[in-house]
């Protein structure tokens, strides 16, 4: 009955999903395609999306028997699953029962239905594919099952004691180092697939010398080369990735210079360049989609005067695209994915790239950028808008923004003097989208910051199409 507590309130989601029994089962055969198609999971046949137990005794309900017949009866090859009839009482108060379908996920092949419809979980949806998704989740086939591939003359001598110890403490689990390693997928045949040495091993670049992070810091906005060469950091980070993220991420805080903030409250925060969960969610993003059976290329992060770029070799994978990437969510690397979710540095959900936005809006910076280079590569692109900021700390504009000044603001006033502080300007049309008002009304709220002095206008006069405004110069 534990199992079926956890069924009835576990939120539905990437691995999850419940039913009632009275669906057709070809819907079933596209929940089993979804799943198989992504990281596997569990689908249960007669609990309600709310975890009311309506069984197969519910008004209408089919019978058990046609949904253990529909993968055979829809699909065009089965996925590796197990089912399960659980003995229950619905809510009723009836003797009932509801089905399990326990499905792993097909690395070999995708699992399509008869009618050559293909279907992928994607967080708490199993949407059908277009046909070149399908053709980018076929490319990426590769990259997932290699991430299961045995790694020629590795052993479990490769293995660091000290990682796989916190591994097994992050499990709260006391067996042994090889019988965790093989119960996770890690070893097998006495080999370490790609995922296990990728975790817990220091000997990486001995097997996969591509399987690095670098980072590159550069004196200007441009990378320059020859005689020019303007690189003033250049670290590696090769060892386990457990050890390569921390240490990557303990350096890159050492780079991030600061810039002053005004808050909400009227006074100055000093903070780092960029939010640090965008950057660090970017680096971790580079590391679990890569595709590292690309063995030419590397992630590399470059660091420059105005901007940070995050690049990692691999196309989008399957259904992302560079349009929906902020609410698709698929994993091409589901093993090394679920690892790191032990370490909390990995999200189930996709809310990861949908906060990087937010917390560079937080920061008032421009949106983040998402670029495939060549087709055949991710890169995230923040720019950190310092160089403005810093005209604004050391020129005279932060004499006259004091918490006094805020205590005469009304609160469209305070919100149009922050965003110029933390920004630099703004047009009548952005002023109107930021406060949530009409642009007739914004020109209001303008013009009386405008006679108190606190706000310049850029333009040729009133009707220029191109006018904008900032904080004056005091």
């Amino acid at each position: 009955m534990d199992n079926l507590n956890y069924y009835q309130k576990e939120p539905e989601g990437q691995l999850l999903d419940r039913k009632r029994a009275v669906i057709h089962p070809r819907e079933v055969a596209r929940h089993l395609s979804a799943f198989a198609n992504a990281e596997g999971g569990t689908l249960v046949i007669g609990i309600e999306d709310d975890g009311e137990i309506t069984g197969f005794k519910y008004p209408k309900a089919k019978i058990i028997e046609n949904y253990l017949e529909a993968p055979f009866d829809f699909l065009n090859s089965l996925p590796k699953y197990d089912t399960e009839r659980l003995e229950i009482k619905n809510s009723s108060g009836e003797n009932d029962e509801v089905l399990l379908f326990y499905v792993e996920p097909s690395y070999d092949s995708i699992i399509s239905l008869k009618d050559e419809s293909v279907f992928l979980r994607i967080n708490d949806k199993s949407k059908k594919l277009t046909y070149p998704q399908i053709t980018q989740l076929e490319y990426d086939r590769g990259s997932r099952k290699f991430e299961e591939e045995l790694v020629e003359y590795s052993s479990i001598e490769d293995v660091n004691e000290e990682l796989v110890e916190e591994f097994r403490q992050l499990l709260n689990t006391t067996v042994s180092t090889e019988k965790l390693l093989k119960a996770r997928g890690f070893l097998r045949d006495g080999k370490l697939t790609v995922t296990g040495l990728l975790l817990f091993s220091n000997n990486i670049p001995a097997y996969f010398p591509s399987a690095r992070i670098r980072f590159m810091r550069y004196e200007g906005t441009r990378e320059e080369t020859g005689a020019r060469l303007n690189v003033v950091k250049d670290v590696t980070f090769d060892q386990a990735l457990p050890t390569a993220i921390r240490e990557a991420a303990a350096f890159i805080r050492t780079q991030l210079r600061d810039f002053t903030f005004l808050g909400k409250d009227g006074r100055f925060v000093t903070l780092p360049e960029y939010p640090e969960f965008a950057w660090f969610e970017g680096m971790i993003n580079a590391i679990i989609h890569r595709r590292y059976d690309n063995q030419g290329d590397h992630i590399r992060i470059k660091m420059f005067d105005d901007r940070l770029e995050i690049y990692s070799p691999g196309a989008l994978p399957a259904s992302v695209t560079l349009e929906n990437i902020k609410e698709e969510r698929y994993s091409r690397n589901p093993k090394l994915a679920a690892a790191l979710t032990q370490y909390k540095w990995v999200r189930e959900s996709n809310e990861g790239v949908g906060r990087i936005f937010k917390e560079m809006n937080d920061y008032f910076l421009e949106d983040p950028v998402y670029e495939e280079p060549n087709g055949s590569a991710v890169q995230l692109t923040l720019k950190n808008n310092i160089v403005a900021r810093k005209d604004r700390e050391t020129g005279r504009v932060s004499e006259i923004i004091t918490p006094e000044l805020f205590e005469e603001l009304n609160e469209q006033e305070e919100a149009i003097v922050r965003y110029l502080y933390n920004s630099g300007r703004l047009t009548t049309k952005e002023t109107a989208e930021l406060i949530d008002r009409s642009e007739n009304t914004a020109r209001k709220w303008i013009n009386k910051l405008l006679k108190k002095n606190i706000v310049v206008a850029h333009g040729s006069g009133k009707n220029d199409p191109k006018r904008f405004y900032t904080l004056k110069d005091n």
